[in-house]
């Protein structure tokens, strides 16, 4: 069953996808008010009085700045970022917030080995009184063969640590992590150990010829950076979509783009049961998109300390892009009906955070102005099913600018996205 909460204004026909290897983007004109352009935002400085109606104010981070992500543990919020420019290395920054400012910028790791990538990049988040940390670094001489790379700050290893243990020169990626309650990470990726096989045909982009599929696998990480419990959640899974992970009730739910023989490419949830072990791979909505490759645009979920959760993403089952959103019923140990955000040719690129009230905010990527500009819409979906939306900004539909990341504290609102106009640089944003 699927609620549809927003009639578009025009019907527009095409799929708007963005494969790794090729960017299909077919995208018409419409006309629509854009109520605020945070990508005017100066260093520093408060956001203009026409900002003013979706900001309190932005930041703009330093030239050559992207891929935000944000890590919180509840407490600590962070912002993490690549630096990619002239002077060096690729860099991995973090800042934090810190009674009403965010600090300033600190070097975590850096190296002229990595594999940076629009949809599959690093993280930082607080881990006890450090840093969990995470990037990609090559393995192999394949375009996709790379080792998901971790540190602790604080430990007592003074090399980066590879999480999987397969030895295998391919793509492992995506990563994304949760806090269980004894203090430990929940961490999950993408791991590709089974696409090269001997004697395969050689792949062409993530068309991994004659090799395996690609899995989805988790572990857990402690605070001396020390992994355990390693083991395979599902054996066939979307190649390059984001995963999402949370805890809730003191147990690991996941969710990610799935992948079935026949094509059809929906989400789908496993969940760690209560004497430890893990289901198996349900579907989040039923919706039915099949498509030969990967889509790149993965879910995102979040819940709070109170066990209420809710999950996002795109679909273009039957020809038509759409972002969806569903909440998690603890009682039932599944997902509730599907709530259609957007069916206006959105591009996706979602997440969502949920407030200590259960209140979820659902960020995503709409159809803007023209084929290269996209408006950055927030939806706000009450525990009764109330839907609220409203645009805080644009951003560019290229791959360069990645994925907006949304945050939220006690009483604001964060949302980072990379600018492309004219260098790429993170605009941080506060909304009210």
């Amino acid at each position: 069953m699927t609620l549809r909460m927003r009639v578009p204004t025009k019907r527009l026909t095409g799929p708007y996808l963005a494969f790794r290897g090729q960017l299909h983007l077919e995208v018409y004109v419409g006309l629509f008010a854009a109520l605020v352009l945070l990508s005017s935002c100066t260093s520093e400085t408060k956001a203009s009085d026409e900002e003013a109606a979706a900001s309190s104010f932005c930041l703009d981070l330093a030239v050559g700045s992207h891929l935000p992500r944000f890590g919180t543990d509840g407490d600590r919020l962070l912002l993490s970022y690549v630096l990619s420019d002239t002077s060096g290395p690729a860099r991995l920054m973090v800042r934090e917030w810190r009674k009403g400012e965010w600090s300033t910028a600190v070097e975590v790791a850096s190296g002229a080995n990595w594999f940076v990538n629009w949809a599959d990049f690093p993280s930082v988040k607080p881990l006890g009184k450090g840093r969990f940390y995470h990037f990609l670094a090559y393995s192999g001489d394949g375009t996709y063969d790379y080792d998901v790379r971790f540190g602790v700050s604080g430990d007592s290893s003074s090399e980066h640590r590879i999480l999987h243990n397969d030895g295998k020169p391919a793509e492992h990626g995506f990563v994304s992590s949760a806090h269980r309650p004894d203090g430990r990470l929940q961490v999950t990726w993408l791991d590709g150990r089974f696409t090269k096989q001997e004697g395969a045909a050689a792949a062409v982009g993530h068309d991994h010829g004659g090799g395996g599929a690609m899995t989805l696998r988790t572990a857990n990480v402690g605070m001396d950076g020390s992994v355990s419990e390693r083991q395979e959640l599902d054996h066939r899974v979307c190649d390059c979509c984001s995963t999402a992970t949370t805890v809730v009730d003191g147990r690991a739910l996941i969710v990610y783009r799935d992948r079935t023989e026949n094509e059809i490419r929906d989400i789908s949830f496993v969940q760690e049961l209560p004497d430890g072990s893990w289901s198996e791979p349900r579907a989040v909505s039923h919706d039915g998109w099949q498509i030969a490759g990967c889509p790149v645009n993965g879910p995102a979920l979040a819940a709070n300390e109170a066990g209420d959760a809710a999950t996002a993403w795109y679909t273009a089952a039957d020809d038509e892009a759409r972002i969806q959103f569903a909440r998690y019923d603890r009682e039932k140990g599944t997902f509730g009906p599907a709530i259609v955000l957007d069916d206006d040719e959105p591009a996706g690129r979602v997440d969502v955070k949920v407030d200590r009230d259960g209140v979820a905010y659902v960020l995503g990527l709409s159809r803007g102005i023209d084929a290269d500009t996209g408006e950055l819409r927030l939806w706000t979906i009450q525990k009764n099913g109330e839907v609220k939306e409203r645009a805080v900004g644009t951003m560019s539909t290229a791959r360069s600018a990645g994925f907006p990341r949304l945050a939220i504290t006690d009483d604001e609102i964060w949302v980072a996205y990379t600018s492309t106009d004219p260098l790429s640089q993170v605009k941080l944003c506060r909304i009210k």
